[in-house]
């Protein structure tokens, strides 16, 4: 699951670790792992906005904690397939994908 996190003008976008991991790295966020944060802002939020009870547990319960309390908005977003597929299978001889006079052969994918 992909999450869209806004959080006044800043917007992050990944899964929830990554978001999380965006938010540590911003200006003035507290220093420490993952847990440190949580905690801290936890602790930040709880003294300047008066919101107890967020939950630290994991970068899920955290986010989605927030967004319940009001303080970010969360969209979230299927991820795409993991499935790969080798480009030469995907494209075979046709000329579609490299248009006309070229060969996928001399191309290196």
């Amino acid at each position: 699951m992909l999450y869209k996190v806004t959080i006044g003008e800043d917007v992050y976008l990944g899964r929830p670790e990554e978001v999380l991991a965006f938010m540590m790295k911003a200006e003035g966020a507290p220093p420490g792992d993952a847990t440190a944060y949580m905690q801290a802002m936890a602790a930040r939020i709880g003294e300047h906005l008066d919101v107890e009870g967020i939950d630290t547990s994991d970068e899920v319960a955290f986010l989605d904690c927030l967004q319940e309390k009001g303080i970010l908005q969360i969209e979230t977003f299927e991820e795409p397939s993991q499935e790969r597929v080798d480009p030469r299978d995907a494209v075979g001889d046709g000329p579609v994908a490299y248009g006309p006079g070229v060969n996928p052969r001399d191309v290196d994918v």
